[in-house]
């Protein structure tokens, strides 16, 4: 019987939840972040894993100095936010695990009402929050899946006429399920990620949020927006350090995510379209550079990264059919 009672004690407790933050270089808003995560009552029945893609300024240091209850992973080069994931959902024990930017600000009770939502809702795979900007205000953090007739909209700048990639013209005040939800705060049942495998580590960045929904989606689960757990969310701190060069992975991105899933036809199409976007997109942003002085700076990032992809999808094969290419030749002038 004592014998008994002593393994029992000394059985390893799993957490309730894991959150994973991929950390690059936002020391101070990562220390918000955790701050907010762990004032949550609820978070002594969480673990957090902080994976630091070789910050340049004091993350690393700020966590283990800071915060040590919680498990750092430090990788000397920057793996990217699907690689920098990966390696620590290989090692969260929770139930259910959490995909968490550094630049956002949990309520508190948040992370536990969506853990509770998904715990009452067994086909549910993922879910995510209402996201918050700054302000309040709401930010846009779901919509239906990708697909060639959303691009169409988007690559002809009539996403705001037609805003329904987004959802943009429903209120975001109700439950529902959603063709994708935002990786910025996106949890995913471990059974869930058991079926589908890890984020695709052949996306650096950008969209690898929506080709894990589009998997989880092919194996039936359920994928769905939950409005009663919120989140604030700072977006785009670390993108906006490089934004010509995000647009840049972005775009190849969204080209590995349609032929991937949807074929080298929808591929032809997408590729069409974007050099039809690049062309719009310049003319329009050579306009405000010359009208707006104040927007100049960013201005010139974006006729930059124009000029790369429309170059790059027009002569580079390795950037506009990136699927079995090796990454150091997808990647070689991002």
């Amino acid at each position: 019987m004592g014998t008994g009672l002593a393994a029992g004690l000394g059985a390893e407790v799993k957490p309730v939840l894991s959150i994973v933050i991929v950390n690059w270089n936002t020391c101070e808003l990562l220390r918000d972040c955790l701050e907010a995560i762990l004032a949550d009552p609820d978070s002594s029945q969480w673990e957090i894993l902080v994976v630091d893609n070789a910050s340049a300024d004091d993350s690393v240091a700020m966590v283990r100095g800071s915060f040590p209850q919680v498990q750092l992973l430090a990788s000397p080069e920057n793996l990217g936010f699907s690689r920098g994931n990966n390696l620590a959902l290989e090692q969260a024990r929770g139930e259910y695990l959490l995909l968490l930017n550094s630049d956002t600000r949990v309520e508190c009770g948040a992370l536990g009402a969506l853990v509770a939502f998904m715990a009452g809702q067994p086909r549910i795979g993922a879910a995510g929050p209402m996201l918050l900007n700054a302000d309040g205000s709401l930010q846009l953090s779901c919509g239906i899946a990708p697909s060639l007739r959303t691009e169409i909209v988007h690559k002809l700048l009539l996403h705001r006429l037609f805003p329904f990639f987004k959802l943009a013209g429903w209120d975001h005040r109700s439950a529902r399920a959603v063709g994708w939800v935002s990786g910025a705060c996106l949890l995913i049942r471990r059974q869930a990620l058991a079926e589908v495998g890890p984020l695709d580590p052949a996306i650096y960045m950008c969209c690898e949020d929506l080709e894990w929904c589009m998997r989880l989606a092919k194996k039936d689960w359920q994928i769905f927006y939950y409005p009663f757990s919120r989140v604030v969310h700072l977006e785009g701190q670390s993108i906006r350090k490089n934004l010509g060069q995000m647009l840049v992975i972005s775009q190849q991105s969204l080209f590995y995510l349609f032929q991937k899933h949807f074929g080298t036809g929808h591929l032809l199409l997408l590729r069409l379209l974007t050099l039809v976007e690049m062309v719009l997109r310049s003319v329009l942003w050579g306009g405000l550079f010359v009208c707006l002085p104040a927007r100049r700076a960013e201005s010139r990032q974006r006729l930059r990264a124009y000029r790369q992809i429309l170059r790059r999808s027009l002569l580079d094969r390795a950037y506009w059919s990136p699927l079995n290419t090796p990454k150091d030749k997808r990647g070689s002038e991002n």
